[in-house]
């Protein structure tokens, strides 16, 4: 791809980056961490194959207008002040990449072509084309079988936005082909002047955490120590719909939630495979700070406004799924969010000077964590987008993080109701028959949770029925 050349000091210079949004910068600088990924699968009865890309162009061009983040692009990656500078123009031809499947579409389990092409993806930085490209990339995967759908795979820069991001992207994208909008008349979108967001600390000026009191668990397992450069590796696992309702069914019914359970099943997979030597487990859970801040930020805008704390897993000797570990972590996850974001642990982060020097002298050392576990929630779309385009299958991805968690675990559930984990690890951290064995085992539970709700459903309705 031959790219124009472009003066970057020309460019409108918007605000300097927060330390969040510092933190996924210098990662992305060093290698440590390439982006973050949302793909939906979007069904249009009307569709043709012949209108597919005008469609996308016009729909993507009111997303942009909309979201000042999406022309913007960080300047002086490479140093301890980088800034966000506005593109002054974004060739959609350059932005959207055409992909045809090879093989049908899996309605459930696991989509092994998309989980290549993705994986694929979260090895590729926004370095290429600096200063014309955006620090973000759509991928549009047809199938040969139909022209009436197609999978929407979103990749975008985490300096520029978190996960929930990436669920606004795809409502609005949906809200945009359903306004039927009129074609463009050229591919090159010229950004709104709109202002960027404030940065999370500008919003909510939180004071420093004081030095954790965290357990200290013994024989911790978390994967190799740290070691760069970052390969990723991603494997997803698509539930049905209805496993996924009796999943949250008996959430609900043990006195839990999906998010406090997720982590129970992962860790309690881990376990079950390895060596006894290993008795705890430290698990990452991100949370999303937009409840706790002011307008302008809310649920509908792109940008980095997120947390996260640990919870910590023993080995329990139990033989059936440990429901009350389930019930701990509500309990923790609650304990978290009654403090109303006035104890922020990326507080931490505007201590320190020199992000990359951070990042780097961490390699080496051994890993803090041993999974993370990042639940986006349940892809909600407004009434009248349903009428014309519909969205199914939604799947949160991720590149692997040099100095992060061993595995990490992307859920989301999307608007066709179906559950989806997507797991991503680096190469040469974990081995790949380890987390095959996880997955595996993670299905199995689920899908026993499963069996034993429709058992419970049975008996009621032969209840009913005497």
């Amino acid at each position: 791809m031959s790219m124009p050349s472009t003066n970057i000091m020309q460019l409108q210079k918007l605000r300097p980056l927060g330390a969040l949004e510092q933190f996924s910068s210098a990662r992305h600088h060093l290698g440590f961490y390439n982006n973050v990924g949302l793909s939906a699968a979007y069904v249009c009865p009307t569709l043709r194959l012949a209108d597919l890309k005008a469609t996308i162009f016009c729909a993507l061009a009111i997303v942009i207008h909309r979201h000042p983040a999406l022309s913007a692009i960080v300047l002086d990656e490479d140093s301890n002040e980088p800034y966000f500078a506005r593109l002054p123009e974004i060739n959609l031809e350059d932005a959207v990449t055409f992909v045809t499947r090879q093989e049908p579409v899996a309605a459930s389990g696991r989509d092994v072509e998309l989980d290549n092409i993705l994986e694929t993806q979260h090895n590729t930085p926004f370095k290429e084309g600096h200063g014309t490209l955006p620090y973000w990339r759509l991928l549009i995967v047809t199938s040969p079988e139909t022209e009436k759908e197609f999978v929407a795979s979103f990749i975008f820069h985490h300096s520029l936005g978190d996960g929930a991001s990436g669920m606004v992207f795809h409502r609005d994208f949906v809200a945009a082909l359903s306004s039927n909008p009129p074609p463009l008349t050229s591919a090159i979108v010229l950004p709104a002047n709109t202002p960027l967001l404030p940065n999370l600390e500008a919003l909510l000026p939180f004071a420093t955490p004081p030095v954790s009191t965290s357990p200290n668990p013994t024989n911790l397992w978390s994967g190799s120590n740290i070691i760069p450069p970052t390969r990723s590796n991603f494997h997803s696992l698509t539930f049905s719909a209805k496993n996924t309702n009796h999943l949250l069914q008996a959430c609900k019914l043990h006195g839990t939630t999906l998010t406090s359970t997720l982590p129970v099943l992962i860790a309690s997979a881990l376990f079950s495979i390895l060596p006894d030597t290993f008795n705890s487990l430290e698990c990452t859970i991100p949370v999303s700070l937009r409840r706790f801040l002011p307008e302008p930020v809310n649920e509908s805008v792109i940008g980095v406004y997120l947390d996260a704390f640990s919870a910590y897993y023993d080995r329990t000797p139990e033989a059936h799924f440990p429901w009350l570990e389930a019930q701990r972590s509500r309990g923790l996850i609650n304990d978290y969010l009654k403090t109303n974001g006035e104890k922020i642990n990326v507080a931490k982060f505007k201590q320190i000077r020199d992000m990359r020097a951070f990042f780097l002298g961490r390699v080496g050392k051994e890993r803090g964590t041993s999974f993370d576990v990042s639940n986006l929630g349940i892809m909600k779309i407004e009434p009248e987008e349903k009428e014309t385009w519909k969205m199914g299958k939604v799947v949160f991805s991720r590149s692997a993080f040099v100095s992060g968690s061993a595995i990490a675990a992307g859920i989301v559930t999307g608007a066709d109701g179906c559950l989806t984990l997507g797991f991503c690890w680096q190469e040469g951290v974990v081995e790949r028959g380890v987390v095959e064995m996880v997955v595996e085992n993670v299905r199995v539970m689920i899908e026993s949770i499963s069996e034993e709700m429709r058992g419970e459903d049975g008996m009621k309705v032969e209840e009913a029925t005497r």
